[in-house]
């Protein structure tokens, strides 16, 4: 897709159909939908080029975009609750992390914490960025089935993406001994390439790779943490409320909320209100769907069994608002292109 003078980069990739990868709120704030993806982006002859390759589950989905902009263009600021590590494969990346602005160079990798607001400036320069998505359903039975070379690899996969670590900003990752690595834009290739064209046993082999390039990390590269400045505190208090009812959405209540937070109701309602434009049940609803909509991708649970498991004991209920959700009924999404991954 070509857009002649297009005033808005985020509406020209929302054009492209690549935000099927992502719940958008309208804070800017993301939500990955998928388990894996990687995605590019590039700037050359003074043109942004974004392409999504694809993804675990939503399979074959591609698209990319080609608009102009102006020179020192920042893009849409964002923040998510994934983990999205970045590698620059060639060139400079600017970018803007939560009121200041940091230069990533060629080879180096970086991993902004969750919920930190960040964009990217554009610049009519030769760049290439790739980006490997991970949402958290990938780390959540424990340490114990990821398959990491090394306890230096568990304690990085630990520290970084599976505890809540709020003490950082992000983590640049320099080459070690200043060079270049070889096996790392290799790896995110190899990903591409798997999830662009699955075959059989395609899942197996994208886990795999995933876990092989995250225990090179911390052998090829030296870390150093950005700490975190303590700003943006309302945004990030919501974030810590949104990951509460992610990890409780079966039973919790928004007694429950009182109870954790020490907030009446009625903040919560307003919060909720002023970051997604949701209330409080209605929220909640969409994070149980999506939740839902996961394990019928991922598992061979029956619909009934996934019904109770995000909180719906009446399996009735459930299929009427699954199906006013996604205009398909939980059958449905269990298709030929389903990958099973035992969460």
């Amino acid at each position: 897709m070509f857009l002649n003078n297009c005033p808005n980069i985020a509406d020209a990739i929302r054009d492209t159909g690549l935000w099927e990868f992502f719940t958008v709120y309208p804070d800017g704030s993301r939500q990955f939908k998928d388990l894996i993806s990687v995605n590019g982006m590039k700037t050359t002859d003074g043109f942004p080029f974004g392409s999504a390759f694809c993804s675990f589950l939503l399979r074959h989905r591609f698209g990319n975009n080609r608009v102009f902009f102006e020179e020192g263009l920042l893009t849409p600021l964002h923040c998510h609750n994934f983990i999205e590590l970045g590698y620059v494969a060639e060139g400079h990346l600017k970018q803007h992390i939560d009121g200041r602005d940091y230069v990533f160079n060629q080879g180096e990798m970086f991993l902004i914490n969750k919920d930190i607001p960040h964009g990217e400036y554009l610049y009519r320069k030769n760049m290439t960025v790739l980006f490997l998505n991970i949402s958290n359903a990938f780390f959540d039975k424990s340490m114990n089935h990821l398959d990491l070379a090394g306890r230096e690899s568990e304690y990085f996969v630990s520290r970084f993406m599976i505890v809540q670590n709020r003490e950082y900003c992000f983590v640049r990752f320099v080459p070690k001994g200043g060079k270049t690595p070889t096996r790392i834009p290799g790896l995110f290739e190899e990903i591409r390439v798997e999830l662009q064209k699955p075959e059989a046993g395609g899942s197996h082999i994208v886990i795999g790779l995933v876990e092989r390039l995250l225990s090179l990390i911390p052998s090829e590269y030296t870390l150093s943490i950005e700490p975190n400045s303590g700003s943006s505190a309302g945004k990030r208090f919501f974030e810590q409320l949104r990951r509460y009812l992610e990890d409780h959405h079966p039973e919790v209540t928004i007694g429950n909320l009182v109870a954790a937070f020490g907030h009446n109701r009625d903040y919560f309602n307003r919060l909720i209100k002023r970051h997604t434009g949701m209330t409080y049940s209605a929220f909640l609803q969409s994070i149980r769907l999506d939740k839902a909509l996961l394990l019928l991708k991922t598992t061979g649970l029956p619909v009934e069994e996934i019904a109770l498991r995000v909180g719906y004991e009446d399996p009735g209920y459930f299929y009427k608002i699954f199906g006013k959700r996604y205009n398909r009924n939980p059958g449905d999404m269990r298709n030929s292109e389903a990958m099973t991954y035992e969460l």
